[in-house]
């Protein structure tokens, strides 16, 4: 009898400890109705932030690759344009300061081929962005902006290829991405730790 008391005891101890257990837990069945609302709906609301910080981080993902594909077009049209001494394509991309001349006619001018040869649309050098952009500082009348390394590969004799890199200063104007200076990144210029930005704030 003193065995089957003491297991009594203690199953009516056990169902105390899960009773209260089960209270504090939130969702059980002895929860009050009115708290297990309002617990539903601070994670319902929760749940909905994490959702929307979400859904704006993707969308800001997708504007700044969107954005930087777009200065990257612009400046491999540039440069193809430049190579190609094609001023009617080229002066447009350029910022009103930094084109060559103080109208678009001088500018188309400036990149006028030599011998007064007609553009060469035919082009066999190879223009890409390498690199990833940096930001670069104002300098002189260049205003603050993106730099980006142009590089430019021209097939030579033997199967020898010539590299030129060229810096750009990008910057943003009425929403459109248009080149302020464009300069030549030296071979020694490429042990810096930004070329691009060695080249750009060059004298």
């Amino acid at each position: 009898m003193k065995r089957a008391g003491t297991v009594a005891v203690t199953a009516a101890a056990l169902a105390a400890v899960l009773a209260v257990g089960g209270c504090s837990s939130g969702g059980g069945p002895g929860e009050d109705p009115k708290v297990s609302a309002e617990r539903a709906a601070k994670e319902k609301a929760e749940r909905e932030r994490e959702e929307k910080a979400e859904r704006e981080a993707r969308a800001e993902r997708e504007r700044i690759e969107k954005d930087r594909a777009a200065m990257t077009a612009v400046a491999v049209k540039f440069r193809t344009a430049v190579n190609a001494h094609d001023g009617r394509t080229a002066c447009p991309l350029k910022t009103v300061e930094g084109r060559y001349g103080d109208s678009l006619e001088k500018c188309h001018d400036f990149y006028k081929p030599p011998g007064g040869r007609k553009p060469d649309t035919e082009q066999r050098t190879k223009v890409t962005v390498t690199g990833g952009p940096v930001t670069v500082p104002p300098f002189e009348n260049h205003p603050g902006g993106t730099g980006l390394m142009v590089t430019q590969e021209t097939p030579g004799d033997g199967g020898r290829v010539h590299v030129k890199r060229d810096a750009l200063r990008m910057v943003k104007v009425d929403g459109a991405w248009l080149v302020d200076q464009d300069k030549e990144v030296l071979d020694s210029e490429m042990s810096d730790p930004s070329p691009v930005r060695s080249a750009l704030t060059r004298p």
